[in-house]
């Protein structure tokens, strides 16, 4: 009799065990399962995003000339070839004197020298010398642009007066680029929302938050050119460029 009633007193108590556990494991699934249902949903918000490109170009005229032309005088002797550099150096100073150019605006190198040396029969360079060339360059720079490209275009004056002169290409810069950038850039970002908006519009949903954005590189090309570069393009051969701005911008979704 006493057995019985202990047996039946462990059946008992092995339910109860075993009815908890049931129920621990079904709360336990229900907490996981509304865990990974919470996760999911916050996992799908965060992956309901888009990506656009903005942009702007904008014209702008260069506010700075830099112009080299380099001058020379030949002769046998060194002393001669001096004398020869020191007339087209006169020369080419009266030149540029007479389109407008202050004194301050041009800068003259120190005189580089070229020793040029006799060769025999066979080709072969000997210790005789056959002449000497004397060069310097005058450098231009100035904010009047439309005045280098004038004088740089009638730089074959001095070749027609028998002047040993060489034009370089001047080169035109933009010194506020710095400054415009900033502009630039935020006109290329509002850009970009607004194509965001309107992709968004069209598939149902709304922009909200941004969560990411990036700004390349400007580029300076020159007028309606299509050339583009990793590291940024900056022309300065015209004295009309356009500048280019793009910026990524990473925004958020949700439903209307």
């Amino acid at each position: 009799m006493e057995t019985r009633v202990h047996l039946a007193h462990l059946g008992r108590a092995a339910g109860v065990v075993a009815l908890g556990v049931a129920v621990s494991l079904i709360t336990s699934t229900v907490v996981a399962a509304r865990a990974y249902e919470r996760r999911g949903q916050v996992a799908s918000r965060e992956e309901r995003s888009i990506t656009v490109k903005g942009s702007v170009r904008r014209p702008i005229r260069a506010d700075q000339a830099v112009w080299r032309v380099a001058v020379s005088g030949e002769a046998r002797a060194l002393a001669d070839a001096y004398a020869a550099l020191e007339q087209a150096t006169g020369q080419v100073r009266a030149f540029l004197t007479a389109r407008g150019f202050a004194d301050a605006q041009m800068g003259l190198s120190a005189i580089d020298t070229t020793t040029y040396y006799q060769r025999d029969a066979k080709g072969m360079e000997t210790r005789e010398v056959a002449g000497q060339r004397l060069s310097r360059v005058f450098t231009v720079s100035t904010p009047e642009v439309d005045r280098v490209a004038q004088a740089a275009g009638s730089v074959t004056e001095l070749l027609r007066e028998g002047v040993s002169v060489s034009s370089y290409a001047p080169e035109y810069s933009f010194t506020r680029l710095g400054d415009l950038r900033i502009e630039l850039m935020g006109e290329a970002a509002a850009d970009a929302r607004q194509r965001a908006e309107r992709i968004a519009q069209a598939a149902g949903s709304r922009i909200t938050e941004v969560r990411s954005a990036s700004m390349g590189v400007l580029q300076v090309t020159q007028p309606h050119s299509t050339e583009v570069s990793g590291y940024g393009m900056y022309d300065t051969a015209t004295i009309d460029k356009d500048v280019v701005a793009v910026v990524t911008l990473t925004l958020g979704l949700a439903a209307q």
